[in-house]
């Protein structure tokens, strides 16, 4: 594997996790009114309905992101660079699962939801980012 084949997939990842972890912490203290450090109250503002809801989305669109990058550095085979970043975060998924902590985070139909939006997200945008490569 080239080196900018391991740059594309590892800048995709952490763009990703960048965008939803930002997104997530910036809008649980928005709906809190504050910075929160209590694990129970962050917990119980993400874990609402609602709010699992826009997750779904803000995992699409960071995942839409995170692909569309990883087919623009890499600058060729966007689909098996997208496909190679959404195992990898399906396995980084896996991992946070395997952890009874972690799992206890959100219920398991949410767990499936993060892992299926974000999974199509990466490879729609990897599709986007090739496309647009080839105009």
């Amino acid at each position: 594997m080239q080196l900018r084949s391991i740059g594309a997939v590892v800048a995709a990842i952490l763009l990703i996790s960048l965008i939803v972890e930002g997104l997530e912490f910036a809008l649980v203290s928005l709906v809190n009114g504050s910075i929160t450090t209590d694990p129970e109250r962050y917990m119980a503002i993400r874990n609402q309905g609602w709010f699992l809801g826009l997750k779904f989305g803000y995992n699409f669109a960071a995942g839409v992101a995170g692909g569309a990058l990883a087919s623009n550095i890499a600058k060729r085979a966007p689909l098996r660079h997208g496909a190679l970043v959404a195992g990898l975060q399906t396995v980084a998924f896996l991992a946070a699962l395997s952890n009874a902590e972690m799992r206890a985070t959100a219920p398991l139909w949410a767990w499936a939801g993060f892992i299926v939006a974000t999974g199509l997200g990466i490879l729609a945008g990897a599709y986007l980012g090739g496309r647009r490569g080839q105009a």
